[in-house]
């Protein structure tokens, strides 16, 4: 039988400038759960899990997300799923406005191992998308806010 935990506030992994992760190894479940701070033009470029549903569910902020050939906004209270498979990329688009900060459920978890590559590799374009090769995700496109786009990747 499964055991029930507790995670803490403080309690996680954090890989540079990433949010505090509460991944599977932590928390006994079978995904990723993080609550993640996005500034204006942080988000990832446009990319796919080939075994990952990333879902989003905004809390504060309008987090702007492409699923496909959609652009939409999100605002607090709205959720979006994207199965394995389907390119996506999410991203504060707002100069203006402060860090939307959103929670981010991966399933099933182990997206972790993305940011300890990272981190071992280097920020860099070409390390982003090796460590992301490397963990099933595959960059097909740029980040929403393009100016941006190696520090996104850099960030993750």
């Amino acid at each position: 039988m499964a055991e029930a935990r507790v995670v803490r506030a403080s309690e996680g992994d954090r890989y540079g400038p990433s949010p505090l992760f509460k991944d599977g190894k932590l928390t006994g479940a079978p995904f990723d759960f993080l609550v993640v701070e996005l500034g204006y033009g942080e988000g990832p470029p446009l990319h796919v899990h080939a075994e990952q549903y990333d879902t989003f569910y905004v809390l504060d902020g309008v987090l702007t997300v492409q699923i496909g050939d959609n652009r939409l906004e999100l605002t607090a209270g709205d959720y979006a799923s994207v199965p394995p498979g389907v390119p996506h990329a999410f991203d504060n688009t707002r100069k203006d406005q402060p860090p939307v900060k959103v929670l981010n459920l991966m399933n099933p978890g182990g997206l972790d191992e993305f940011f300890v590559i990272l981190k071992k590799e280097g920020g860099d374009r070409r390390a982003f998308e090796a460590a992301a090769a490397k963990c099933g995700v595959k960059i097909v496109g740029p980040p929403l806010v393009p100016a941006n786009k190696d520090a996104a990747a850099a960030r993750g």
